[in-house]
């Protein structure tokens, strides 16, 4: 069993920015998103997809991390972009459901800890697709994350190649240490890459506390709670059993025709110029099994 996670708020900001910044008048994102989508799928071939969003289902929240960082937690975002960036989110969803994509959503969490509890509880290999190098620490023997921008699959074997030599069993704390621009979290005080390998190397003989000053051991330990996506989906009890109810209800059927209907009336030329691509792509899979089946094989 091979399963495709798509960090899809991640794949939606990456697209949307690379039309509203290199594409003239017509806004192209939610084609672009579907063609990136298209060739995921044919790279890694899998026999199930899911779509991770950010999206609550209990909303407003706000959840433990924000709490935790007394509010600096993502609160660099612009709001604004955010509503531009998703204002086609409805047909985004339904085109992926038509093309048997699962979306999932958090309870009040994020899309982070819904790829977590995927990769956690999915039997077999699992591809997630993402920019976003917080989900390295997911990386194991059947957990890999497909880096678009690189161009390149990080599996356990290549992991240090592309972490500028950070092991997979420190790569959390290395994001403690250094924090995360991105997310507006703050790391330890003048605390850059070649300090936290120093500091991460003395880890090995002594224990955390005895390497950092007390002040630094407690931003360090919020830092920790903060990334670390073991505990995410786990913080509150009626979250995973929101993913779990998302899961049980099963995989959205296949429908083709609506899926070349909507690209018909938004004007979606060039996936309805290679139809047969789409439907190589999205059916191929399906009849041959159907055909084993069938054989009783």
């Amino acid at each position: 069993m091979t399963t495709l996670i798509l960090d899809a708020n991640n794949l939606l900001y990456r697209t949307f920015w690379f039309s509203k910044n290199n594409i003239e008048g017509e806004d192209l994102s939610t084609l672009m998103f579907l063609r990136a989508v298209k060739s995921y799928v044919d790279k890694f071939k899998p026999d199930q997809i899911y779509a991770a969003w950010d999206k609550k289902l209990s909303y407003p929240s706000t959840n433990f991390r924000k709490n935790t960082s007394n509010g600096a937690y993502k609160s660099n975002r612009d709001s604004e972009v955010a509503k531009e960036a998703h204002r086609n989110d409805e047909l985004i969803k339904d085109l992926l459901n038509c093309l048997g994509i699962k979306s999932m959503y958090p309870n009040v969490m994020e899309a982070d800890d819904v790829i977590a509890y995927l990769c956690h509880k999915l039997p077999g290999k699992k591809f997630v697709v993402t920019v976003d190098k917080d989900l390295y620490q997911l990386i194991n023997d059947s957990t890999f994350v497909f880096n678009p921008i690189q161009k390149v699959t990080v599996t356990p074997d290549n992991f240090m190649t592309y972490t500028k030599g950070v092991g997979l069993d420190h790569f959390l704390d290395y994001k403690a240490l250094v924090g995360d621009n991105s997310d507006n979290i703050k790391g330890l005080y003048k605390v850059g890459h070649k300090r936290a390998l120093n500091l991460i190397e003395k880890f090995k003989d002594q224990s955390i506390d005895q390497v950092l000053n007390e002040q630094q051991y407690e931003i360090y330990k919020k830092n920790i709670q903060i990334m670390d996506l073991r505990l995410g989906y786990k913080h509150y009890p009626e979250e995973e059993p929101i993913y779990s109810k998302q899961m049980g209800e099963g995989m959205p059927e296949k429908d083709l025709d609506t899926f070349f209907d909507k690209c018909v009336k938004n004007k979606y030329g060039s996936i309805l110029k290679n139809k047969d691509k789409w439907i190589s792509t999205f059916k191929l899979k399906d009849s041959l099994q159907e055909a084993i089946a069938k054989l009783n094989i």
